[in-house]
């Protein structure tokens, strides 16, 4: 956001920003395609003891040998368990969690630039920095949260299922109160700026919360439950702004204030499942338990 106040009010004008954003995507793009792999076994610059580890963590079967060579370690990986994934309750407090989270996510990132250019009167150049603030936050305290999680969880009375609960209310709680005093600011640029810093700050939680949790609940299938829910939640997203638009016309506040107010209540209601329904249940060792399938044949990992 920075860079692109910058570049708007360059020689090369608005396009510039849709180029050089193009440009460094492409090299990425690039990049990405000849340094990343599909697992570990197709990496050649991964050592076998990295790849044991990763595997072993990503939930294989306890005890199950290794078939090694010299570049590649080989496991059987189980059916995916649709039946279980189904049925489970905690991963459909996270998908409710996650389409919440994208909604407003969303819903700021269209409108906040806006809000700052139309409502606050900040200049277009000003408006990239102060847009891309609230993100720098959310950014810096996903770190700081992450280690306070992490520290939490070496203690007897945080449970896994406490913890990241409590990350995950800062991380959903915290923008919608803010959004609620944002939207009692009337135009008092500062003030407002600096509710919307704290509380979408504040959101970075969410990455201690609920979009860790798929690996929680199931090491083995993460992948495929965070398909499932960041499909749907891009799908929530997509509403966002179109709602924002028929909502707010021109520039006035109220309209504004109409916006945070649904954003609140879209933040409480998707919350209250995650509170009540995310379980996860870890044996002695600390490991969490796995729901074996009737075929015997078959180990689904995903865990409640």
């Amino acid at each position: 956001m920075p860079l692109s106040g910058l570049l708007s009010v360059s020689a090369g004008g608005w396009p510039s920003i849709f180029y050089v954003f193009g440009a460094v995507g492409t090299i990425w793009c690039v990049a990405f395609l000849f340094f990343v792999y599909e697992d570990p076994e197709s990496n050649p610059r991964m050592n076998i003891d990295e790849k044991k580890y990763v595997q072993k963590a990503l939930g294989n079967k306890a005890g199950a040998p290794y078939v090694v060579n010299i570049s590649n370690v080989f496991i059987k990986i189980p059916p995916i368990p649709w039946k279980s994934i189904v049925k489970s309750l905690p991963f459909w407090a996270i998908l409710l969690a996650h389409m919440g989270h994208n909604y407003g996510y969303e819903t700021l990132m269209t409108e906040l630039p806006t809000y700052m250019k139309q409502v606050l009167h900040f200049s277009i150049k000003d408006n990239g920095f102060l847009s891309a603030l609230p993100y720098l936050a959310m950014w810096l305290f996903s770190i700081f949260i992450s280690h306070v999680a992490d520290w939490l969880l070496t203690k007897p009375y945080f449970t896994h299922t406490v913890v990241r609960k409590l990350i995950n209310g800062i991380g959903q709680y915290g923008p919608a109160i803010a959004l609620v005093a944002a939207s009692f600011t009337g135009c008092d640029r500062w003030l407002t700026v600096a509710i919307l810093t704290i509380g979408v700050g504040l959101n970075g939680g969410i990455y201690s919360g609920f979009k860790v949790n798929h690996l929680d609940i199931s090491p083995q299938f993460a992948g495929i439950l965070m398909a499932f829910t960041n499909c749907l939640a891009n799908l929530a997203g997509l509403l966002a702004p179109i709602y924002a638009g028929n909502v707010v016309v021109g520039t006035v506040v109220k309209q504004n204030g109409v916006l945070y107010l649904l954003l609140l209540l879209v933040y409480m209601l998707v919350v209250v499942p995650f509170m009540f329904y995310l379980h996860l249940a870890y044996d002695n060792h600390g490991t969490l338990k796995v729901i074996q399938t009737r075929r015997k044949k078959q180990m689904a990992s995903l865990r409640l």
